[in-house]
This record gives structure tokens, sequence and C-alpha cells, in this order.
């Protein structure tokens, strides 16, 4: 017994002739005739009956196609199988992930994750907003890192960690006294905004806002973009805090924000890698990584 055989009585079965099972495994009529004869041969059961141009399983061939869904099940999951060890040999992984994240975060996970595998090769890629959702569909990428989202097809979302936004001020603000700011505080400043997009990322931000009397006169989509201004001096913000240890270096002062403005970061990866050794490792690191964040 052969896996082509019961490929061909299979095939034969569903499509109800030996001329259409031939032509969906694309082989010869003849040669799908042969592998019946010989499966049937081999088994010593008669699998078929031949009636008026039908192929029609006798109760035994019946009996023996309901066996045969557990046989391509498995036959599929080690297909499945094979295919993450060959991505494993490939040692390679592509992630993308937001701006303020691939200039702070995760380039502290590659090098974690470098330091034990330093024989996988790593392609980090930036994607804006309003690419980024439709991005993780790609069936080239393996690990994207980025705000929280609902349920996606196919796609694993792990939960990194849900963290307070900071209030970043231009150097010797006159709230840089303050150890917390409120939204009392900002009343007359001039406030960075960041762009909401179709996603409505920062609703939080835009809730909060209304209820302060303030300036409006910037506005960025990008949050490193954000801290560039605040260092000039044009206005402050509500930012990540992802990159607020690199904008403080310079001079940027941070300081913590109540009531907190809290969001949620996830990884998303697509279902079929999830068994990926690799990848499963570098979604590890990155959770502990994340969590030094967590509120």
């Amino acid at each position: 017994m052969r896996m082509r055989q019961l490929e061909a009585f299979r095939a034969t079965i569903m499509k109800g002739t030996v001329s259409a099972a031939a032509k969906s495994l694309k082989i010869t009529q003849p040669t799908v005739s042969r592998l019946l004869a010989d499966l049937e041969h081999s088994l010593q059961l008669n699998l078929l009956q031949r009636r008026k141009g039908q192929v029609v399983p006798t109760a035994e061939g019946m009996a023996f196609y309901r066996k045969l869904d557990n046989v391509f099940d498995a036959f599929s999951q080690l297909r499945d199988a094979a295919k993450d060890i060959s991505r494993d040999n490939e040692k390679s992984l592509y992630i993308i992930s937001l701006p303020a994240l691939s200039i702070s975060i995760v380039p502290e996970i590659i090098k974690e994750f470098s330091i034990i595998h330093p024989e996988v090769s790593i392609t980090l890629d930036t994607s804006p907003v309003r690419e980024y959702f439709s991005r993780i569909m790609d069936d080239s990428l393996d690990i994207a890192f980025g705000n929280h989202m609902g349920d996606q097809p196919n796609i694993e979302q792990l939960s990194l960690a849900t963290v307070e936004y900071v209030c970043a001020l231009p150097p010797k603000h006159r709230l840089a006294k303050k150890e917390v700011i409120t939204p009392d505080d900002l009343e007359g400043e001039c406030l960075i905004t960041l762009t909401q997009g179709e996603n409505l990322l920062f609703q939080k931000h835009e809730d909060c806002f209304k209820e302060i009397n303030h300036i409006k006169k910037f506005n960025t989509l990008y949050s490193g973009n954000a801290y560039a201004m605040i260092l000039q001096g044009l206005g402050v913000a509500i930012l990540e805090p992802f990159s607020a240890p690199l904008w403080k270096a310079v001079g940027v002062e941070i300081r913590p924000f109540k009531p907190k403005l809290e969001y949620t970061y996830s990884a998303y990866y697509q279902e079929k890698k999830k068994q990926n050794r690799i990848i499963k490792e570098m979604l590890n690191i990155a959770k502990n990584k994340f969590k030094e964040y967590e509120t």
C-alpha cells in the first residue's frame, strides 16, 4: 500500500469518476486505474464498483475511505512540520515594527536574541501605521511588533505589555520642576498631537485633550518626530515610553502623566508558524523586554 494509491482512491471517491480523479491529480486515467487495482490487490479487498461510467464504493471501500481522513491529516501535519524544520534550517527572520519600536526596544530584543543565535540573519523593516496592519498578512513576514488590534484570520496575537505613556517636555521647561504632570498643568501649553489616521490608535489622547484648553499647532504621525520637535522647544506631548531614554539623554525632560494614558502592544505572527522554534524563542525574549515597561 503506497501513498499515491491512497491519493488515487480518495480522489476517485471525491470526484466520482476515474477521469475526474486523474485530472485532479494531474496524471493519466490509465495510471489512476492501475493505482486503484494495485491498492485493491495489496489490501485483498474489493473497494470499488463500476456502474455506467460512475465509480461507486463498496461497503468495504466506504469503511476504508472513512479512515483515510486520519491518514491525510497526519500527512498534512508531517508536511507542515517539514516546512517548519526547513524554515528553521534557513536561519533567517524577517521582522517589521512601528517606527518608535524600531529605534528602541526591538533592537534590544534582536541583540539579546543574536547573542544566543549568532547564526541567524535578521531583517528589520519599519512600517508606517497606515501599512502596518495590512502587512501583518504577508506570507514572508515572521514577526510584527506594534499596537494591539482586534483578532485577524490566521494570525496569532501575543500580548506583550500594557504601558503608560509619558509627558515629554522641552529642556528647562517650566513644568520640569514637577514630578508628575496632570491635564491641568497643560492648560495654555502648545501640545504636539499624534495623528489618528484610520486606526484611531490615540483615541485616549483625544478624549483627554478635549478637557484641556491648549494650543494645537503641531501634529505628526510618529512619536520620533514629536520628540525631535519637543527638543527644539516647539511644544509638549504625551508619548510612548520606549524611546524616551534616547531623547532624555539629549535633553528632553520626561515625566509621568496622570491620569494614566495606557496602550497595549502585541507581537503578531502567522498561525502556521507558531511551532517555529526560532520564532518562539524571539517572542519569549520580546515578552520579557516589554514587561520592563509594563504598567
